[in-house]
C-alpha cells in the first residue's frame, strides 16, 4: 500500500512538472511570425525577479510583470512551490539528474546554499547602481534563450524542408550552449545544484518561504531513520534535530509520502528560520557589485556604436540594457532572421541583446512582431504605421563597391527594394559616362536595411545601414508633421539636381 502511495505521489508530481514544461514549450512554439502575440510571454509576467530587478534598474515599475505579485503572495502562503512544480528549467534539471548517476564526487564540494542569496543581493545592488544583470541568472530567461539560440535553428531547419517555417540561423550560439550545459553539468556535483546554491529566483522565493504560513513539520512519531534526509533533493531536512528548512524546501512532498512513520506533515507553522549570511560574504558581494557595474559600462566602445542597430521602437540604449532581459523572443519572431544576438558590441551587459544585421535580413515594413512579443517593453509595442516612422538608422552607399558607381553598370536593386522610396536612381556623369546611379535621401530613410540585404555584390554590401540619425524615445509618437509632409510630398529626390547635397 505504501509503495503504491509513493508511486502515485511521484507520478502526480512528474505530471504537474511535465504539464508546465510542455506549456512553456507550447508558448515557445507559438512565438513566431504570423501568430498573434497573446499569451506567449505569460511565464515572464509571473516572474518576480524580473519585476524587482528591472524596476530598480529602470527606476520605474515594469507593469508587464505585475502578475508576479500573485506568485509572491502564493509563496508567502504555501512556500517555495514554484521551484518544485512549475519552473521549466528546474524540471529539465530534474530530468537530467535522473539520467546521470549520483555516485559520490571525487572531490567533496561543501554546500553553498547562501550563494543564491548573495547572487540575489548582487543583482539588487547592481540594479541600484544602474545596471541589470538579471538576464545572466533568471531561470525562465535562461531556458527561453537556450531554446531560441540552440533548439529553434534545428527545428526550423527540418520544418523548412517541408516549407512550414523559414530557416533561422543565429551567429552566436557557442556561449549560450556552454552556459546551458554548465548549469546541467552541475548535477554531477549534487542533485539540483543550480537550484540549491546559485539560482537567484530560488533565493528570492526561499527568502519569502521563511515567512510562509504552511510548512513541512516533524511530529513526535519520528524515529530518526534518516530516510527523509537522504531523499530530500535540496538537503532541507536535518532528521537528527528534526528541523526542516522552509527556505530550502521546494514542496516536492517526497519526505511526507516516503516517511514510514508518517512523521512529517504539511501544516500551519509561523516559525521563521533566521538567515546565516556572514558579514564577510555581504562585503564581498557589495565589492563585486561596485566593480561589475562600472566594468560592464566601460567596455562599451563608443566608436562601435554606429554599427549597432536596434529594433524599431527600442527605448534609449541606457534604459534598453536594463529593461531588456535578453530572452531572444524578438529574434525568434523576426521573419527575415535579421535580428541577431549581440556578443560584445554593447559591452558585457549587452550580451544576447538584439541587433539588426541587415546583411542577413532587413526589417520588413509590414512587421511589428518584436514590439508585440517583448515581455518587458524594452521594444515598444508600436502599430504598423507608427513603426514605419521609427528611424533606426540611415543607409550609406560605398561608391567604391557599388556596381553602378564603380563599375559603370546598371543596378537598380536597392532603389527597387526600398519600401519608403528613400533611394532614387538619378543620371550622373562620371568619366564621360552617364548612367543611373543610386542616391539615398536621408530625410526619408528609416534604416530598415532591406537595401543592404539585397545588395548583389559578394561580401560586405555596397550600401550599409549605420545608426546615423536613429530615434529612440521612451514614450510619444514617432510620427511628425515633417515626416508626413516628406512622404506625401511629390517633391522626391528625382526632382533634385544631380550632385545636390541634401541638408536639413
Amino acid at each position: 500500500m505504501a509503495a503504491k502511495k509513493i508511486t502515485n505521489h511521484h507520478t502526480l508530481r512528474w505530471l504537474i512538472q511535465i504539464f508546465f514544461l510542455v506549456l512553456f514549450i507550447f508558448f515557445f512554439t507559438q512565438t513566431r511570425y504570423g501568430i498573434p502575440a497573446r499569451l506567449q510571454n505569460l511565464f515572464f509576467r509571473f516572474d518576480p525577479l524580473i519585476l524587482i530587478i528591472t524596476s530598480i534598474a529602470y527606476r520605474a515599475v515594469i507593469t508587464a510583470a505585475l502578475l508576479s505579485i500573485f506568485l509572491i503572495i502564493g509563496t508567502f502562503v504555501f512556500g517555495r512551490f514554484f521551484c518544485g512544480f512549475i519552473c521549466p528549467l528546474g524540471t529539465i534539471i530534474d530530468i537530467f539528474d535522473s539520467i546521470i548517476s549520483h555516485s559520490p564526487p571525487v572531490i567533496k564540494i561543501p554546500s553553498f546554499k547562501n550563494g543564491k542569496y548573495l547572487i540575489l543581493l548582487f543583482l539588487i545592488i547592481s540594479a541600484f547602481l544602474g545596471s541589470s544583470f538579471v538576464h545572466f541568472f533568471d531561470p525562465l530567461v535562461i531556458f527561453e534563450r537556450s531554446l531560441t539560440l540552440l533548439l529553434y535553428p534545428v527545428l526550423s531547419y527540418f520544418a523548412g524542408l517541408f516549407a512550414l517555417i523559414p530557416n533561422a540561423v543565429f551567429i552566436e550560439t557557442f556561449i549560450a550552449l556552454i552556459f546551458f550545459l554548465t548549469i546541467l553539468g552541475l548535477g554531477f556535483i549534487a542533485p539540483r545544484f543550480w537550484c540549491r546554491n546559485l539560482c537567484p529566483m530560488g533565493g528570492l522565493l526561499a527568502f519569502l518561504s521563511k515567512f510562509a504560513v504552511f510548512k513541512f513539520t516533524f511530529f513526535e512519531s519520528c524515529t530518526k531513520c534518516k530516510i527523509c534526509e537522504d531523499i530530500c533533493p535540496t538537503k532541507a531536512i536535518d532528521s537528527e534535530t528534526q528541523k526542516i528548512d522552509s527556505a530550502e524546501c521546494i514542496n516536492c512532498l517526497r519526505c511526507q509520502y516516503e516517511c514510514p512513520q508518517t512523521a512529517i506533515k504539511y501544516r500551519i507553522n509561523l516559525l521563521i528560520v533566521p538567515f546565516d549570511i556572514k558579514k564577510r560574504q555581504f562585503i564581498t558581494t557589495l565589492g563585486a557589485s561596485l566593480v561589475a557595474v562600472p566594468l560592464a559600462k566601460s567596455l562599451i566602445h563608443t566608436k562601435l556604436e554606429g554599427l549597432l542597430i536596434r529594433p524599431p521602437g527600442s527605448i534609449p540604449e541606457k534604459d534598453f540594457l536594463n529593461v531588456c532581459i535578453h530572452c531572444g523572443m524578438c529574434m525568434k519572431v523576426c521573419p527575415t532572421n535579421g535580428l541577431q544576438p549581440c556578443i560584445l558590441e554593447a559591452g558585457i551587459n549587452g550580451l544576447w541583446t538584439p541587433k539588426l544585421v541587415s546583411r542577413i535580413g532587413g526589417c520588413e515594413k509590414n512587421c511589428n512582431k518584436c514590439g508585440q512579443i517583448c515581455p518587458t517593453s524594452a521594444i515598444r509595442k508600436l502599430s504598423l504605421e507608427e513603426k514605419s516612422y521609427a528611424k533606426i538608422g540611415t543607409a550609406v552607399i560605398d561608391r567604391s563597391r557599388c556596381i553602378a558607381w564603380e563599375q559603370d553598370k546598371v543596378c537598380l536593386i536597392c532603389d527597387e527594394i526600398c519600401p519608403y522610396n528613400a533611394i532614387s536612381s538619378l543620371n550622373e556623369t562620371i568619366r564621360e559616362t552617364t548612367l543611373l546611379r543610386p542616391f539615398v535621401d536621408e530625410r526619408i530613410c528609416t534604416g530598415c536595411g532591406l537595401c543592404e540585404s539585397r545588395c548583389p555584390i559578394e561580401g560586405q554590401a555596397a550600401i550599409q545601414v549605420f545608426s546615423i540619425g536613429e530615434e529612440r524615445i521612451t514614450k510619444g509618437s514617432y510620427i511628425t508633421d515633417e515626416k508626413t509632409r516628406l512622404r506625401e510630398s511629390e517633391e522626391k529626390l528625382e526632382d533634385i539636381p544631380s550632385g545636390f547635397i541634401i541638408e536639413e
